[in-house]
Formats: structure tokens, C-alpha cells, sequence
């Protein structure tokens, strides 16, 4: 199974995820265009992909959906209010199947896709688990926090993406309003460094070694201080970087790298 970020950030978030046989995306934050371009660029054919799975209805996740689901003419999965929400927007081409995903594994040729709900401030937000039969990895952005329920779906995963989306020094001294600034650091909201460094930690402790960090804010964080703070945070915690943990973080648009699970 590979994992390819093609793009991951407060602007655009889409993530590519295959098999021998099939592909899926998880949310169309990008244009059309700029995806096959990205697939491309990662050496991945679009015509693979064969389902897209929508985390949420904000924007950043939802804004090419229209197009690829008009050009892909493949079907879309997700909670049944947030379908409604991407209805009603007139974020789905008309004749797109689409599907309700709750609680329920979805079996796209041999990627067994799954649902769980986390707190954001969206209508009915879930975030998925990819299972190819030997290796499961989970794509878990957009948190507001970490909870006993976020934990429990973590267990057995091989592979973690997960939100590092502010540093709190940034984002409480930066121009951002008021309102928006308590938005984005409540139990609603995204997660810190430190948030993510605190989840790392308790990750590695059952068993996870392998991590990539996602949304990271173009405003509030720097791929170097995210990084940094982790590791730091880890190794006071008796976790050396490279030998107990290997982390990396998702480019806000694709370099070309893509992880093997």
C-alpha cells in the first residue's frame, strides 16, 4: 500500500492512497487540474482512482470535488449530514453515486476503508483507516482534540497522519483575529505541535512507529519548528528520533514523495 500527501495545509488537503489493483482519495482540496498534475508528478495515474472518501465539508478539503467527481465519474463516501452539506453547497457533480459511510467498511478492490467521528467544527465529521489485508494506516487531521474514543482508533495501525497544525507561540502572537485564534485552539478546533508531540508519544508507547504530519497552517507553523518541538518533546520523554520513532511531514503541495506502508 502507498500513501502519497499530495497536498496538506490550511489551503488544500488531498491525500492519495493505493494498491496493486485500486486507488482512493480522501477529500479534493485541490483544482482538477493541479491533481492530475500532482499525480503525475508522483508517477500515479488518476484513471486508478476508483472512490473518493470526504472527510468534511470545509472548504480547504472540498473545493475540487465538484470537478474530479464530473471528470472521474466515480462514486463519493461519507457521513450521511455531511453528503447533505456537499449537496446543498453544490459540491457534487448531479449524477455522482454516493454513499453513506458510517460504521461501515467500505471495500474498494482490496483497500478496506472505515469511519470514525472526531470533534470539529464541522456538521458530521469523520476520518478513515485503510486496511490492503497485512498493513493498516490512518489519515486524522482536522482534530480539535485528543480524546480516549481518538485513541482506540489507532490501535494496530502501522502508519499515522496526523495534524500538527499550529505552533501556539505563532498563532497567539499573530494577526489573526481574536475570535479565530480561540477557534482554532479549542476542542473544536486543530491541533498544536504540542498536541501532536503529546499524541506521538502515547502512539509510540502502543506500539506505532511511523509518523507523518499534515495541515500544518501556512500562518501559525513552519514544517522545521513542528519538527523540532516534536522531537524535542520526545526526546524528553526517552524517544530518540530515527532509532524509536520515524517522523516526516507532508508537504503543503507535493514534492513528488510518497510513503510505502
Amino acid at each position: 500500500m502507498i500513501l502519497y500527501p499530495i497536498c496538506s495545509s490550511s489551503k488544500g488537503n488531498c491525500t492519495y492512497i493505493e494498491n496493486e489493483d485500486a486507488a482512493i482519495l480522501i477529500d479534493v482540496g485541490i483544482s482538477f487540474k493541479r491533481l492530475c498534475k500532482f499525480l503525475s508528478l508522483g508517477g500515479f495515474c488518476v484513471q486508478k482512482i476508483k472512490a473518493i472518501f470526504i472527510t468534511h465539508e470545509h472548504t480547504d478539503h472540498v473545493k475540487g470535488l465538484y470537478a474530479a467527481t464530473k471528470n472521474l465519474n466515480i462514486p463519493v463516501f461519507s457521513s450521511k449530514l455531511t453528503l447533505k452539506e456537499l449537496i446543498l453547497k453544490d459540491n457534487i457533480y448531479k449524477d455522482t453515486k454516493l454513499y453513506e459511510i458510517n460504521l461501515k467498511t467500505v471495500n474498494v478492490f482490496g483497500l478496506y476503508v472505515s469511519a470514525f467521528k472526531v470533534l470539529h467544527d464541522s456538521v458530521d465529521g469523520v476520518r478513515f483507516k485503510i486496511y490492503d489485508g497485512k498493513k493498516k494506516l490512518i489519515v486524522c487531521t482536522d482534530l480539535g482534540c485528543v480524546t480516549k474514543d481518538l485513541v482506540k482508533n489507532f490501535k494496530e495501525c502501522d502508519f499515522a497522519f496526523i495534524e500538527s497544525n499550529y505552533d501556539v507561540e505563532m498563532l497567539r502572537n499573530g494577526k489573526y483575529p481574536f475570535i479565530l485564534k480561540k477557534r482554532i485552539e479549542s476542542k473544536f478546533g486543530h491541533l498544536s505541535n504540542l498536541d501532536a508531540a503529546f499524541l506521538i508519544d502515547f502512539l509510540i508507547n502502543n506500539g506505532i512507529k511511523r509518523f507523518l504530519l499534515g495541515h500544518l497552517s501556512l500562518n501559525n507553523n513552519l514544517p522545521q519548528i513542528a519538527l523540532k518541538t516534536i522531537i524535542s518533546y520526545l526526546k524528553n520523554k526517552n524517544k530518540e528520533y530515527l532509532k524509536d520513532y520515524e517522523l516526516n511531514v507532508a508537504a503543503s503541495n507535493t514534492i513528488g514523495k510518497f510513503y510505502e506502508i
